[in-house]
């Protein structure tokens, strides 16, 4: 799929604003990934590209609320619920970031709202728990108003679990 010339230039500067991000700007090897995929992105067009950690494209558009880039992706067909290596969502990594529009570009395409990780931890749970960023309110807002919960959240529910099904102990 071509991407017009407007649309691209946005696009560029959420893929800046990505490599701006904490966690990503340390790690050689997710930035790496993402200059690859500007690259193909520019090339080749869209394509939802798999890097490290078994992160997709969608994830990272997701976590930088880089709703441009995030909008060609699900126009293309892109998986709204790809699994990361621990099995989370990009709507879990969006929550994270308190990244309200792709949370809202994310639900309004059908994605599960309360998808839960190899942790039994929720989108909402994540934006509770490790949310940033100025939209959090907002975002923890709009993911109740369409269901969100924090079921299997905490530490003590999941060692409950674990503890149901290793009733002989492993902790």
């Amino acid at each position: 799929m071509a991407i017009p010339p407007r649309s691209l230039a946005i696009i560029e500067g959420e893929f800046q604003r990505l490599k701006g991000i904490k966690e990503i700007c340390f790690d050689e090897d997710i930035i790496a990934f993402l200059q690859d995929a500007q690259a193909t992105l520019k090339y080749k067009g869209i394509y939802n590209l798999r890097g490290p950690f078994k992160r997709s494209l969608i994830h990272y558009a997701a976590m930088g609320d880089c709703a441009e880039l995030l909008l060609y992706l699900l126009q293309d067909g892109t998986a709204t619920d790809d699994l990361d290596q621990n099995k989370r969502t990009p709507l879990s990594w969006a929550a994270q970031y308190s990244a309200l529009r792709a949370v809202k570009l994310l639900l309004d395409n059908g994605v599960e709202v309360n998808s839960m990780d190899d942790m039994y931890t929720t989108p909402l749970s994540w934006l509770i728990e490790a949310g940033r960023g100025p939209n959090q309110a907002a975002t923890m807002t709009y993911l109740r108003k369409n269901g969100a919960t924090r079921r299997g959240t905490t530490r003590a529910s999941i060692k409950r679990k674990v503890t149901q099904a290793f009733p002989w102990g492993v902790l």
